[in-house]
Order: C-alpha cells, then sequence, then structure tokens
C-alpha cells in the first residue's frame, strides 16, 4: 500500500465508531464482553451501544488499511523513520504521526486523520489541537510522490551563485516550482509559516521572505508548497535563466 492509499483509505473510514482494541469488524456482544473484561476502563461502558456498528481504535485504523497488525507502540518501534512532530513540514502525506498510546495519518496542510477516541471516532482534525510528539515513515507503507494530471514532482537541482544545490521541483507551463523549504534552505532565507503549512494561501498567494512579502504562485502537492522561481528570483534581485533542465540563479 502507497502512503496516498492509506490517506485515501482513511478519507474513506471519516465517521467510523471508535473501540479500543477493535480493528475495523463489525463487534458482536461477545467482542464487547471480551474487549471490555480484557481492556477495563479502556473500553467505556457507553461503547457498547455501539454493537452491531464497524468499529475500530486508532492502530486498527492503520492495520485495517494493510492487513498487518500492530499496535501503536509496535509502529513506533518498526518505523522506518523517526522525527520530531516540531519537523511535521518536512513529511510526506500518509506519514504516522504518533504519540504514546496513540497514533494517526498525517494529511497533509497540518491535518490528521485517527480514531480520536470513543468520543469521536476516526475525524479529521488539526496537528495543533493534538498532543503528537512524533511523525513517522512506516515499514508497511511505500511512500511516493503524489502527481497531478499534469504536475510531476522530480528531483533536481538549482545552481546559485555557482553553487549546486538539489531540490525537488515541478515544471508546469514552462515555469519551475521549487519545494518551498528547500528553496529556503538553497538561499539562506527563512520563509514565513502559519502553523505547519508554509503560509500561502490560494494559487496567487504571499510568502514573506526574511520579512519581505513576496507576491508568487504556488502549488500544493502532497501536503507540500513548490512556489514559482521567477516570482521569488525577482522580488530577491536574481536573474534566472535555464540551462537544460536545471535552473541557474545569479545577483543582478
Amino acid at each position: 500500500m502507497t502512503n496516498i492509499e492509506l490517506v485515501r483509505f482513511a478519507e474513506s473510514k471519516i465517521g467510523t465508531a471508535y473501540v479500543y482494541g477493535m480493528k475495523g469488524t463489525v463487534m458482536t456482544q461477545a467482542n464487547y464482553n471480551y474487549l471490555k473484561n480484557k481492556y477495563g476502563k479502556f473500553v467505556w461502558n457507553s461503547d457498547e451501544k455501539k454493537v452491531g456498528q464497524v468499529c475500530v481504535d486508532c492502530s486498527g485504523l492503520i492495520s485495517w488499511a494493510t492487513g498487518i497488525n500492530r499496535n501503536s507502540d509496535g509502529y513506533f518501534k518498526t518505523a522506518v523513520e523517526k522525527h520530531p512532530i516540531s519537523t511535521i513540514s518536512k513529511a510526506p502525506i500518509g506519514a504516522a504521526v504518533w504519540q504514546d498510546k496513540h497514533i494517526g495519518i498525517y494529511i497533509g496542510n497540518g491535518e490528521y486523520i485517527a480514531a480520536d477516541g470513543s468520543a469521536y471516532g476516526v475525524r479529521r482534525n488539526s496537528l495543533l489541537k493534538a498532543s503528537f510528539t512524533h511523525w513517522l515513515i512506516l515499514k508497511d507503507i511505500t511512500y511516493i510522490t503524489e502527481q497531478g494530471d499534469d504536475e510531476v514532482v522530480e528531483k533536481s537541482k538549482i545552481i546559485v551563485e555557482g553553487q549546486e544545490i538539489p531540490v525537488e521541483r515541478i515544471l508546469k507551463d514552462g515555469s519551475n516550482y521549487i519545494k518551498a523549504t528547500d528553496f529556503s534552505t538553497a538561499m539562506g532565507l527563512e520563509i514565513g509559516h502559519e502553523g505547519n503549512v508554509a503560509a500561502f494561501g490560494t494559487e496567487t498567494s504571499k510568502i514573506e521572505v526574511d520579512g519581505k512579502e513576496v507576491t508568487v504562485k504556488r502549488l500544493l502537492i502532497g501536503g507540500r508548497n513548490y512556489i514559482r522561481l521567477n516570482d521569488v528570483a525577482d522580488a530577491l534581485g536574481y536573474r534566472l535563466t535555464n540551462q537544460g533542465n536545471m535552473a541557474i540563479l545569479e545577483k543582478k
């Protein structure tokens, strides 16, 4: 299963009831009695009203998608990569968001989907309203880059004052769109953020670069922002030329 398929699966399960210990099947009375006896207070008395419904818990949502059963601690222990939640802007969609005894699925734009407890069920929520401590690249998921109809993300390089710097880019309508975090690293600049996503609004948007407001065109692919290179180059006083597939920035 890919990360994009995982996100789509999770979106399709929003509204599913939560019961601790369930993994995406119809809960019978016998299931409820067994789980209540085994897990005690983690299974609410009111959960008995959910008998006859499909129910799932937080780790069960991912296990339901992959067919591989792990609990939240198991996902953490087997993760291919583990990163602090403060770096979530670098995470691909479909990364897991994790805290002790709880796990969800990052869907981009500072949001996640999780089976968030008996009071909520499976829901979409803001990371700002949660207490996750890490994001994870999961062993059971194949991570790919999402593509639009004519938007392909590729590994490339730009040359800034003679120095080659690796970036992710999209070539659209003859223009280079560079991943915002790659651009800020290449230029040694700070790009303003709101929450966990660079502060862009619609297709034509504004960003703050080292305190300067710049109007740009941008693309949002897989929860990541790609900014049109010639917009920021002009604003920062750089001349932009192209050498084959490589963009070259030089001070005017």
